[in-house]
């Protein structure tokens, strides 16, 4: 048979096993209980109880949760916001200079690009006219062509 377990101290002397007190224990032990029993009115426990009051408080306290994450969303959209602004303040002359070197190269690869998107547009409505023409050739060789065109 195995022997419980002696919680002990630093000598060695142990207590002996504790009793399991449930949680709800500290309640009887306190003397406040006893007073609130003795001198609360019976119909204020009653309404305590058995009133609807627990909904009433449980939507003031849904509302004010509401209220806190918003209050919390604006404060971090603030902060980013501020933090942003002053990392793109601090970023600005740099951007600045990347940009007066880029703005050349963009150009020049624009204007490069430029004949090139020329000729394929040129060569699309080319294509486009060629496929119409042929469209319009082959409806011309059927028999009824003739007779469409007087109706």
């Amino acid at each position: 048979m195995q022997q419980p377990r002696v919680e002990s101290d630093i000598i060695g002397a142990g207590e002996g096993p504790q009793r399991a007190v449930p949680w709800s224990a500290w309640i009887i032990r306190q003397d406040w209980v006893r007073w609130w029993v003795c001198h609360i009115p019976r119909s204020w426990t009653q309404w305590w109880n058995t009133s609807g009051w627990r909904q009433p408080l449980q939507r003031m306290l849904w509302g004010l949760e509401g209220t806190l994450y918003l209050l919390l969303a604006l404060m971090l959209c603030h902060a980013l916001f501020t933090t942003g602004s002053y990392l793109l303040s601090s970023l600005w002359p740099v951007v600045a200079v990347m940009w007066s070197h880029l703005l050349p190269a963009i150009l020049l690869l624009v204007l490069s690009a430029l004949p090139a998107l020329l000729f394929a547009a040129s060569f699309l409505l080319l294509f486009s006219t060629l496929l119409s023409l042929v469209g319009l050739l082959t409806s011309m060789t059927q028999p009824g062509y003739a007779q469409d065109l007087d109706q």
